[in-house]
Parts: structure tokens; C-alpha cells; sequence
């Protein structure tokens, strides 16, 4: 992983932390990825991304009861994480 992908990854955890215990959605987290690279990421190096912040344990998803979307929370290795970033 190079130094702009790390710089990726920490604008998610930081959108996640900022979104607190209430979650952020797919689209939202998508969308502050695309700003941190400066062009729209591909389908792919989405779903690559979503599955390093998930393998690692760094995110959490829930079904949101209101509206029944998924949200995702940054979890305390994640923040973790984000602090040693």
C-alpha cells in the first residue's frame, strides 16, 4: 500500500469516527474516498477498500432500523488505527 492509498484509508476512519455510533453509509464513506483521491475511485478499489476496513476489524456494519440501510462504525480498532495513522 502506498502513501496516497494510507491517506485513503485514513479520511474513512475519520469519516467514521466523525459519524459516531450512528454510522455512515455506503454511499457517504464512498464519497469522502473518491474527494481523498481527487477522482471518483473505481467499483473495484471500492470494494478493496471496504474489505481492508473490514478485514482488519477497523469497521462494523448494522442495518439501521428507521430506514433499514446499512450503516458502517468505526470500531475501537479502527480508532486504533486512525491514532497510530
Amino acid at each position: 500500500m502506498n502513501a496516497h492509498d494510507k491517506y485513503i484509508i485514513k479520511i474513512a476512519l475519520k469519516t467514521l469516527q466523525a459519524a459516531g455510533g450512528a454510522g455512515v453509509t455506503a454511499k457517504a464513506l464512498k464519497e469522502q474516498m473518491d474527494l481523498a483521491h481527487g477522482e471518483p475511485l473505481s467499483s473495484a478499489e471500492h470494494d478493496l477498500a471496504f474489505d481492508f476496513l473490514s478485514s482488519r476489524g477497523w469497521m462494523n456494519s448494522h442495518m439501521e432500523p428507521v430506514w433499514h440501510t446499512k450503516r458502517y462504525t468505526l470500531t475501537e480498532r479502527g480508532l486504533t488505527a486512525l491514532e497510530a495513522m
